[in-house]
């Protein structure tokens, strides 16, 4: 079921522009829900899962063979849960780093309804962005999102959705559909995002989902382009590097206060150092990188190998 692999084609034809991953999840195995956070406000054990996908076969609810982020009843064939008229279920993703990225960049998402009688449904994003007050948000500051100052549901503009006239599903409950939502806002950020599900009997009231898999694209990173079109005063001696990355720092930066950040090739950044003129980078694994040495006035950007 997995189709990520075709999004960079589609993204090419729909924009004339190459895309390129920046972050993904499989949601195959138990392991990738590693740095997620599950929220099960009504402590009656059934929430948001990593599993098998769940659907209707024309005579109970049964399990298909795609590894999802499943939303549903804890309990198949039967499809019951206790106290599931009460649901208030969150989970929350680790922290993902735009900080490379620019341009176009889009979350992607492969939806399955579990029933032919959900037409159509999705689930509102509530993204937080990181401040270096609050890096790192709480439960409260998702559910701050959702309402406004008297109580009343606030949707989020970010909404992964099918099963729309423009977006219909397919007629087989085991396949997914592709859904694209826009978040070039949020270029250069650290961002998390929140996934809520709850039964209320006014507003926000969703249920039951498969996701197949979810990725951020973005139609610009650093690495992908052009690193510096003017020559970096600032020089790596040795290059492709083994363990140590030596630098030999541009005269006119102030050396006290210059910082290292090193990005892989989709742009997120693996390493942070202050400068040293010898930079270990063994831990890394071998491939292609930048490193941006900058004392907050200059700054440079530079192609290297780990070997």
């Amino acid at each position: 079921m997995k189709k990520l692999f075709l999004l960079s084609i589609v993204l090419v034809s729909q924009a004339a522009a190459a895309q390129f991953q920046v972050w993904s999840n499989s949601f195959d195995t138990p392991a990738d829900l590693q740095g997620w956070t599950t929220y099960d406000l009504n402590n009656n054990g059934n929430g948001w899962v990593q599993g098998q996908n769940i659907y209707f076969n024309g005579t109970a609810l049964t399990y298909g063979t795609s590894g999802t982020l499943r939303y549903s009843v804890s309990l198949v064939p039967t499809g019951n849960a206790p106290s599931f008229g009460t649901e208030n279920d969150w989970i929350i993703s680790p922290q993902i780093s735009l900080e490379g990225a620019s341009g176009t960049i889009s979350l992607a998402a492969y939806i399955g309804r579990q029933r032919t009688t959900h037409l159509n449904f999705g689930r509102d994003l509530f993204i937080y962005v990181s401040t270096p007050q609050k890096p790192v948000p709480t439960l409260a500051d998702f559910q701050a999102m959702t309402v406004d100052g008297n109580g009343n549901d606030v949707a989020s503009p970010y909404r992964i959705i099918a099963g729309t006239l423009s977006n219909p599903f397919p007629n087989d409950l085991t396949q997914f559909k592709e859904n694209l939502i826009d978040i070039s806002a949020f270029a250069g950020k650290k961002i998390y995002i929140g996934l809520w599900s709850n039964r209320k009997s006014t507003g926000n009231n969703l249920q039951n989902i498969n996701i197949d898999e979810m990725a951020i694209y973005a139609s610009t990173f650093l690495g992908t382009k052009d690193v510096k079109k003017k020559e970096n005063l600032t020089k790596i001696t040795e290059n492709p590097v083994n363990e140590f990355l030596q630098l030999q720092l541009n005269p006119g930066c102030n050396e006290n206060k210059t910082e290292v950040n090193i990005y892989n090739m989709n742009g997120q950044k693996v390493l942070s150092v202050s400068y040293n003129r010898s930079v270990n980078v063994a831990s890394l694994e071998a491939g292609m990188y930048i490193a941006e040495v900058s004392d907050g006035k200059i700054t440079e950007r530079l192609k290297f190998i780990k070997k």
